[in-house]
């Protein structure tokens, strides 16, 4: 039995997945491990939270269940940014697409409404308490469950002391990424002085490391351009390049040198209306 079970372990720790992005899919052409703790880091404004989002509704389109930690934001605010990428709120909702763990609305100071399909963590600076609603939820829907999204762990090293938030993050990998063979994906704001000497502790703890940035050259003439670079995958190859996005209709689309070209023209035109 203990043979079996260690093979069926060896097995899940072998398992990719695809994004179904194909600017993503492209950098990492067999997939990311399933078993593995990713986090998208960068600047504010550089698309951190638009490539969870997007990640965590095609995860849906494929016919997954997702568990959304929402620190930055309320669940609300969180499902209408979803459908601003183009998910139909009613199907979400109809089939249970998505749970939404509730680290943002004990800072409300009126009462508010339970919501479905919601569960509202009381005291979010005890990692514990957010460890326990995850792993709640997981043991309720784990066959249907295809990864947990977080926006921003940065929150836990505001709301907490710096070593209680990195070993929670050590704690949620080793538990739902280890143990139970779920993917994992948080972001995390980089460029905060009091907080700058963890930056390589998260690298260090993590088996994913997805940067972003605004193209440098581009910046210097106050254009600001979003672009993503996959760093660091343990146990599957990846590209490590910069590859320049935008989110359109579809979301996120990569663009090409002519597109960053015409991009940049119709930035400049709109904010130079005299030339």
């Amino acid at each position: 039995m203990q043979l079996t079970k260690l093979k069926d372990l060896l097995e899940q720790g072998r398992t990719l997945y695809k994004t179904n992005i194909d600017a993503i899919d492209d950098e990492v052409p067999k997939g990311f491990p399933s078993n593995a703790f990713g986090v998208i880091r960068g600047p504010g404004g550089g698309g951190k939270s638009v490539l969870l989002n997007e990640m965590s509704r095609r995860l849906m389109d494929s016919g997954k269940k997702v568990i959304y930690v929402c620190f930055e934001d309320t669940p609300v605010s969180v499902l209408q940014n979803l459908c601003s990428l183009g998910w139909d709120y009613e199907s979400m909702l109809d089939n249970k697409s998505i749970h939404l763990i509730d680290c943002f609305s004990n800072r409300i100071l009126s009462k508010h409404p339970k919501l479905e399909q919601t569960t509202l963590v009381r005291n979010p600076t005890e990692p514990n308490e957010i460890s326990d609603a995850i792993h709640s939820v997981l043991q309720e829907n784990k066959a249907d469950i295809g990864g947990v999204f977080a926006d921003s762990i940065t929150e836990i090293f505001l709301q907490s002391h710096p070593f209680k938030a990195v070993n929670a993050l050590k704690a949620w990998r080793a538990t739902f990424c280890k143990e139970y063979g779920i993917p994992f994906w948080a972001t995390y704001h980089t460029g905060l002085q009091q907080f700058s000497a963890y930056d390589d502790m998260i690298t260090y703890s993590s088996d994913i490391i997805v940067d972003t940035r605004h193209e440098p050259a581009f910046m210097k003439a106050g254009i600001l351009i979003k672009q993503f670079r996959v760093t660091k995958v343990k146990g599957a190859p990846h590209t490590p390049i910069w590859v320049t996005f935008e989110v359109g209709k579809n979301g996120i689309e990569r663009l090409s040198l002519d597109d960053i070209k015409e991009l940049a023209r119709k930035i400049t035109r709109i904010e130079s209306p005299d030339s």
